[in-house]
């Protein structure tokens, strides 16, 4: 079922107020087979209501707004509807009932301006918010409907999943939607793409009855893949993203490090060190301690990582994990030998089966036409083995230490598999 999701509201156009309620609404919906195929954001104009519901209206077959029903005067949802919909506002005398009964339990009295939230267009079904004063409003029209919820996020939230969901769902005949996902590290989403056009060929030239689609989200150094089917028959869709997955596999098996939703690089490698009962320790310069950050953020991370040397100057290169001055005066702080040798310094320091160097230029400043602002050198390694390499990303300073410490981990999940 197309679906649209129109916000209402000057506070959310104008950037004053973070709109978090399309974000949780779409994906709710869609999680229960509706098809959100658009999105508006639009200001408490009763002309871009009206003539952005007309719009919607040609292209989807349900509507739901957010904002504008509270009571006072610049909340012009409700009167707006009444209009387009050429219907008066009449009193419900079962939300008047339910509101004057919520205002009693908190010891208040109802006053006139409260009392016009029970008012319903006469061609709208009106429906108890019970986590809040504003009702719900439903109205259908020509086959279609349009739902108002509050914009009020834990309200609008609550009647998104209790009443609008099950409601919809039975009113109308929803496909299925089932989302298949895959995430990837260490290659650009074109370069992806490349190796996966065989896939993607098949995908868009396929006759079933069913909608399918393989998306690419990327996100600095990891690109979701997302592999969708829309239609009737549930188990025809998941054999047929098993398919496709399977062979995403094939082409692209050694970039890929989950198929979980709620998962990170960091926890995988964690997830690794806890079955082989092994242990990490970090040694940073340009990275700062943001790997070590990315660790920590782990439930459950102090069964496998230790800790980190942030040798941000090269006197603690020297000192504390024991880089000869000699090497860093022939090489420079950022090179292959100094990344090694932060390696063996940080495994016998901290005592750990691996351990990961980071050494680079994050910008802005910094760089020269030898090393220009991005590059990195990486080492990985454990008391036998250590393996390096060096990249050149361009972005910003932030950016650039975040898709330098991802590159790390990747190094170090492939280097623990191996």
């Amino acid at each position: 079922m197309k679906t649209a999701l129109l916000i209402i509201g000057d506070e959310i156009l104008n950037g004053n107020t973070l709109d978090t309620n399309s974000n949780f609404a779409a994906k709710k919906l869609n999680e229960n087979g509706f098809n959100i195929t658009t999105k508006i954001t639009i200001g408490d104009s009763k002309e871009q209501i009206l003539d952005t519901i007309a719009d919607l209206f040609n292209k989807v077959d349900f509507i739901i707004t957010t904002g504008g029903l509270g009571p006072t005067k610049d909340d012009i949802t409700k009167t707006t509807l009444a209009e387009y919909f050429n219907c008066e506002l009449v009193s419900n005398p079962e939300i008047l009932s339910y509101l004057e009964e919520r205002f009693a339990k908190m010891g208040r009295t109802l006053n006139d301006l409260n009392k016009t939230q029970a008012l319903i267009p006469t061609k709208a079904e009106g429906i108890i918010n019970p986590v809040g004063t504003a009702p719900v409003m439903w109205f259908n029209h020509n086959g279609k409907a349009l739902v108002t919820l509050p914009g009020v996020p834990k309200e609008m939230q609550y009647l998104i999943e209790n009443i609008v969901i099950p409601k919809a769902i039975e009113t109308f005949k929803v496909d299925e939607i089932i989302h298949s996902n895959l995430y990837t590290v260490g290659i650009p989403e074109s370069s992806l793409a490349e190796i996966l056009a065989p896939v993607d060929e098949e995908i868009l030239n396929q006759t079933s009855s069913n909608y399918y689609k393989l998306a690419y989200l990327p996100d600095f150094g990891i690109v979701k893949l997302r592999l969708s089917g829309i239609g009737k028959n549930k188990e025809e869709i998941q054999n047929q993203l098993l398919i496709w997955k399977d062979k995403i596999k094939t082409l692209a098996g050694q970039y890929i490090f989950s198929e979980e939703d709620k998962t990170n690089l960091s926890q995988i490698i964690g997830n690794q060190l806890i079955a082989l009962n092994k242990t990490v320790s970090t040694a940073e310069s340009c990275t700062g301690g943001y790997l070590a950050h990315l660790f920590t953020q782990n439930t459950g991370s102090s069964q496998y990582y230790y800790g980190s040397v942030i040798s941000y100057d090269n006197s603690v290169k020297e000192h504390i994990l024991n880089v000869p001055t000699q090497i860093l005066d022939e090489h420079g702080a950022v090179s292959k030998e100094v990344a090694e040798l932060m390696v063996k310094g940080a495994l016998s320091k901290l005592n750990t089966d691996y351990a990961i160097a980071t050494t680079g230029i994050a910008g802005p400043d910094g760089g020269s036409e030898v090393k220009p602002v991005g590059t990195i050198w990486i080492a990985v390694g454990d008391k036998n083995q250590i393996i390096s390499k060096s990249f050149r990303f361009n972005f910003t300073r932030t950016q650039n230490i975040h898709i330098f410490a991802i590159t790390a981990l990747d190094m170090l999940r492939k280097f623990i598999a191996q």
